[in-house]
C-alpha cells in the first residue's frame, strides 16, 4: 500500500552509495558482535574485503540480494563486472554501478503553521516508509512507542529509515530473545525425545522415561508463557522509545528537500 505522503526519491551518488555500506557494516557489527568496526569501508576497500567484513554470499547471489535493496535491476554480467576479481575490484566501482540506477530517500519538508518543522517532517516520512511496508499506520502518532513497529519491520527501520540519515540510528537489540531460543530449544528436544521414550517405555513397561520429554514440554510451555508475558521479540534503538524520539534524532542529520 502506498502512502498517501509519498516519500521523495531522488538520483542516488556513489558518496551516498557508500555511506549506506556503510551503515549496514556498523548496524552488522553492533549487532552481531556488540562492537563498532575497527576500520571503515571506503570507495578503496576492496570487494573481497567487503565480503569477509560483512560475511557476504559470493558475487551472484549478492548481485542479486543488492537488486532487491536497491529495487534496480541489473544483470548477472553487470554485477560480475564490478565484483570479479575480488581482489581488484572496489566498492567503487560497486558504489557507480549502482548509483546510476538508484535512488535514494530524502524528507520533504513540511510547513506546519506557517513554520518548517524538520522533526514533524521526518515523523510523516518516517511513517510513510512503513506504510509502503505494509504496516498499519492509522494509530501511529508521535507518542506511539517503537517497539510495536520496529522487530515486525525491522528492515524497514534497519534500511529504509536508517538510511534517512546513516550513521544515526543508535546500537540495535533483540529483547526477549534469550527466551524465545529457549523455548524453540525445549520445543526441538520434546519432539527429539518422544519418539524413543514411547519406544523404550512400551517395550519394557517403564512408563517413567515419558517424564523426559514430559519436562521439555512444561519447559516449552512456562518458556513460551514468559516470552509472551514480556511481549515477544522486540528490536530496541537505544534509548529511543516513541517515534518522536526517533523523528527528532533523524531530523538532526537527514537530508531535507523543500
Amino acid at each position: 500500500m502506498k502512502s498517501a505522503f509519498p516519500v521523495i526519491e531522488v538520483p542516488a551518488t556513489p558518496e551516498y552509495v557508500l555511506t549506506v555500506f556503510q551503515e549496514q557494516h556498523r548496524l552488522y557489527f553492533l549487532i552481531d558482535y556488540d562492537m563498532l568496526p575497527r576500520e571503515e569501508l571506503t570507495f578503496e576497500t576492496t570487494v573481497e574485503e567487503w565480503r569477509e567484513e560483512m560475511d557476504l554470499v559470493s558475487w551472484r547471489p549478492l548481485g542479486r540480494a543488492e537488486n532487491e535493496y536497491w529495487e534496480i535491476n541489473l544483470s548477472d554480467e553487470e554485477w560480475k563486472r564490478v565484483l570479479k576479481p575480488e581482489r581488484k575490484s572496489t566498492l567503487r566501482d560497486v558504489c557507480e554501478l549502482i548509483a546510476r540506477y538508484a535512488s535514494a530517500s530524502v524528507i520533504r519538508e513540511e510547513t506546519f503553521f506557517g513554520k518548517p518543522c524538520r522533526p514533524a517532517s521526518a515523523f510523516l516520512t518516517i511513517r510513510a516508509l512503513l506504510q509502503d511496508a505494509g504496516a498499519d499506520v492509522s494509530e501511529i502518532a508521535p507518542s506511539t512507542p517503537l517497539i510495536k513497529y520496529s522487530y515486525q519491520y525491522g528492515g524497514t527501520f534497519l534500511w529504509k529509515i536508517a538510511n534517512l540519515a546513516p550513521g544515526t540510528l543508535p546500537k540495535p537489540e533483540l529483547v526477549n530473545w534469550d527466551t524465545y531460543r529457549g523455548a524453540d530449544l525445549s520445543l526441538l528436544w520434546f519432539t527429539g525425545t518422544l519418539p524413543f521414550a514411547l519406544m523404550f517405555s512400551i517395550g519394557s513397561r517403564s512408563f517413567w522415561l515419558l517424564l523426559i520429554p514430559g519436562l521439555f514440554l512444561i519447559l516449552f510451555l512456562l518458556l513460551r508463557w514468559e516470552h509472551e508475558r514480556l511481549g515477544g521479540k522486540q528490536l530496541k534503538f537505544g534509548e529511543l522509545k516513541t517515534f518522536r524520539d526517533l523523528s527528532e534524532l533523524i531530523a538532526q542529520r537527514a537530508v531535507f528537500q523543500a
